[in-house]
C-alpha cells in the first residue's frame, strides 16, 4: 500500500508538471479566501476544512466544530501589456486594482447534518488601455465582477461518503468602453452626401455599464476511500443573465483629425465638430452575459500527520461565455459600430496541485501550483479578456491565535504570450481597417489576501 501510494503520488505531480506550459490566464478567480488561493484553487477534497467547503459544500459535515467562520479582505492586482515588434513600442494597461473580500460559515446540527453560508467573487476582470493603443477601436475598457452568496447544505450517507448542495444569487456587474471615429460634414447636421463632404474626423469614447441578480446553483460529494485517500468532486453552475446596460459619452474631450485620420485637422474644424457631437448620442450593446460554469474532481491523500496533498482536474465550460459588445454610436449618418473585440470562445481542462504542512503547534505553510484551459483561440486573445494559457504559482501561511487562525495568501499568474495580427489598426475618412501589423499580447496578476478564522 505505501508503494502504490508513493506511484500514485509521484504520478499525479508529474502529470501536474506536465499540464503547467497549457495553462491559461482566465476571467475567473481560483479562490477569494486566503486559504484557498495560497492552495492554488484546490480543495474540493479538503476535508476539515471550511475554506475546501467554499468549493464543495459536501466538505461541510467533515468539520469537527460546531460551529464556525472565517473573514477575509483581499486585492486583485492585474495587468495587461501590448507591444508592437515593428517598433518595440510598449503600452500598459491601467486600472490594476479591485478588493477581494470573502466570507464563510458552518454549523453542524449532528454528525449527518450541517448547514453554511458562503460569500465570494468567482469572476474578475479589470482593465484599462491607454488613449494612445490603436486597440481602442476595439475596446478600451474592461469591468467585470461577480459577487456570489450562496447557502450551503451537506449530508452524510454515512461517514465515509456526503453530499452537498448550494442555492444562492450572484450580482453580475460589466463596464466596457470604446473609441469610435465619425466624420465630421460640411453641414454637421446633415447625412454624409456628394453634396455634405466630409472634412475632418471625430474621435469619441463610449461607455456601458449595468449589472443583473441571476441563480447561483453548486454541488458536490465526498468519498472517504480509508484514513489517507480522499475522492471528490463538485460543480459550479454559470452565471448568466441580460444586464440593464446604459451607455454614453465618456468625459474625455472628443478629438480631431483630417480623413487620412493621422494628420491635423482643418483649422477651425472644432467648432462644426461641436454641432455634429451634440447630434450624436451612445446606444448600449448586446445585453447578454453568461460566465462559465465548472466541474472539478479532486484527490486528497493525507501523507503524514504533518503533510497533505490535494491534486483537482476541473473542466471549464469555457464555449457558453459570453460577453455584451461594445456600445453604438449614433449619428445623423447613421450608427457606427466597433469590430468584434472576440470569438471563438472555446472549453478545456486546467488543473491544481498544493501541498500542506503543519509545523509545531501553530503553525501551517502551504504551496500551490494551478492551470487553467484557454478560453480563446490564439487568433482571437486580447488584453481585455486575455483568454491566452497560462499558470499560477502560490505560497501562503496560518497562525493560530486569538482563539482562531489568520490566514494569509499569495498568488502569481502569468498568461502566455501571445502574438496576434488582428488588433492593431487605423480608422481613415473610409473607415477602420485591421493593419496586419504583429501585437504581442502579455499579462500576468496578482491575488493575496489575509483574514481570521474563529470556532465557536
Amino acid at each position: 500500500m505505501a508503494r502504490l501510494n508513493r506511484w500514485l503520488g509521484t504520478g499525479l505531480m508529474g502529470l501536474a508538471a506536465g499540464v503547467m506550459p497549457l495553462a491559461a490566464q482566465s476571467l475567473w478567480i481560483p479562490a477569494s479566501d486566503p486559504v484557498g488561493i495560497a492552495r492554488g484553487g484546490a480543495g474540493v477534497a479538503f476535508g476539515q476544512s471550511l475554506e475546501g467547503a467554499a468549493l464543495n459544500p459536501a466538505l461541510l459535515v467533515t468539520l469537527r466544530d460546531s460551529s464556525s467562520a472565517f473573514l477575509s479582505l483581499g486585492m486583485d492586482m492585474a495587468g495587461s501589456q501590448i507591444t508592437l515588434p515593428s517598433n518595440q513600442r510598449s503600452l500598459f494597461s491601467g486600472d490594476r486594482n479591485r478588493a477581494l473580500p470573502a466570507f464563510g460559515a458552518s454549523w453542524r446540527v449532528n454528525d449527518r447534518f450541517a448547514f453554511g453560508l458562503k460569500l465570494d467573487e468567482p469572476f474578475l476582470r479589470h482593465a484599462a488601455l491607454p488613449v494612445e493603443s490603436s486597440v481602442r477601436f476595439l475596446t478600451t475598457s474592461l469591468d467585470l465582477k461577480a459577487q456570489r452568496i450562496e447557502f450551503q447544505t451537506a449530508w452524510a450517507l454515512r461517514p465515509d461518503i456526503s453530499f452537498g448542495v448550494g442555492l444562492g444569487v450572484a450580482r453580475l456587474s460589466f463596464g466596457s468602453s470604446v473609441n469610435l471615429r465619425s466624420a465630421v460634414p460640411d453641414v454637421p447636421t446633415q447625412p454624409l452626401s456628394a453634396t455634405n463632404v466630409p472634412l475632418a474626423l471625430v474621435e469619441i469614447e463610449g461607455q456601458q455599464s449595468g449589472s443583473v441578480t441571476v441563480p447561483s446553483l453548486a454541488a458536490g460529494f465526498r468519498w472517504a476511500i480509508n484514513p489517507r485517500w480522499t475522492f471528490a468532486g463538485a460543480y459550479q453552475s454559470s452565471l448568466s443573465g441580460n444586464l440593464s446596460l446604459k451607455a454614453g459619452a465618456s468625459s474625455r474631450q472628443p478629438v480631431y483629425f483630417d480623413n487620412d485620420g493621422f494628420s491635423r485637422p482643418p483649422i477651425g474644424i472644432e467648432t462644426k465638430g461641436a454641432v455634429l457631437v451634440a447630434q450624436t448620442q451612445f446606444q448600449a450593446g448586446s445585453r447578454r452575459i453568461a460566465l462559465p460554469g465548472k466541474a472539478s474532481l479532486g484527490v486528497r491523500h493525507r501523507f503524514s500527520q504533518f503533510f497533505t496533498w490535494e491534486f483537482d482536474m476541473r473542466h471549464v465550460d469555457g464555449a457558453k461565455l459570453e460577453l455584451p459588445t461594445a456600445p453604438v454610436l449614433v449619428t445623423p449618418s447613421g450608427s457606427i459600430n466597433s469590430q468584434p473585440l472576440a470569438s471563438g470562445y472555446r472549453s478545456g481542462f486546467g488543473a491544481s496541485l498544493t501541498g500542506e504542512m503543519a509545523m509545531a503547534k501553530d503553525w501551517t505553510f502551504r504551496l500551490g501550483f494551478g492551470v487553467d484551459p484557454a478560453v480563446q483561440d490564439d487568433a482571437s486573445v486580447n488584453p481585455m479578456i486575455s483568454g491566452s494559457r497560462s499558470a499560477s504559482f502560490s505560497a501562503g501561511v496560518g497562525y493560530r491565535i486569538w482563539g482562531g487562525e489568520i490566514n494569509l495568501g499569495y498568488l502569481f499568474r502569468q498568461n502566455k504570450d501571445v502574438d496576434n495580427t488582428t488588433l492593431d489598426g487605423a480608422w481613415a475618412s473610409s473607415g477602420y481597417r485591421a493593419t496586419g501589423t504583429t501585437t504581442r499580447v502579455e499579462g500576468m496578476g496578482h491575488l493575496f489576501s489575509i483574514g481570521f478564522k474563529r470556532s465557536f
